[in-house]
Formats: C-alpha cells, structure tokens, sequence
C-alpha cells in the first residue's frame, strides 16, 4: 500500500472510530427517558394505592403487571445507557473505581 494510500486509510478509520462520540447525546436522551418513566411509574403506584380496596382482584393484578413492566423496561434502558456507552463510546471509570459495583 501506497503512502498516500496508508494516510487515507488512516484518516478514515480516526473520523470512523471519532464517529462513535455520535451516539453520547442518544444515551443521555435514554437517562432523561428513564427519569420519565420513573415519573409515570410513581404516577401509577399512586392511582393503585388510592383505589386498592375498590378494585377487583383481576384489575388489581393487572395494575402490578403494569408496574412490573415499567421496572423491566427501566432496567432495560439502564442496561443498554451503560452497555452501550461502555461499549461503543467509552470506558466508565467511576464504574471500575466504585466499591459499590455489583
């Protein structure tokens, strides 16, 4: 391969991998997304504890199926903001330093 064949080449491959900073607005509209689900999560805890004694049993466990599926779609964004990130844009070091990592 030529030198200004090698240079190209080089040059395309730094503006690809540099083009993974892209995605880092993506993973923060995910964290904001994750605070309004959260937010509609405490709004429907609030509504099943306001009508807990009026509510069939069959609607009442339709409610907690409703609360489950925004705690497992919470899980999920936060396992593909920290995947992802950690992935595709950059190591997170305060993960690695933390004594708190599961």
């Amino acid at each position: 391969m030529s030198k200004k064949a090698s240079k190209i080449a080089h040059t395309l491959e730094n503006l690809l991998f540099q083009a993974r900073w892209i995605l880092s607005p993506l993973y923060v509209g995910l964290v904001f997304a994750l605070i309004a689900l959260i937010y509609r999560f405490i709004l429907e805890f609030i509504h099943l504890v306001q009508h807990l004694g009026e509510k069939d049993p069959h609607v009442f466990t339709l409610d907690l199926l409703a609360l489950l599926d925004l705690t497992l779609i919470g899980n999920l964004i936060l396992i593909v903001i920290l995947a992802g990130y950690e992935n595709f844009v950059s190591r997170i070091d305060a993960a690695h330093e933390s004594d708190d990592r599961p």
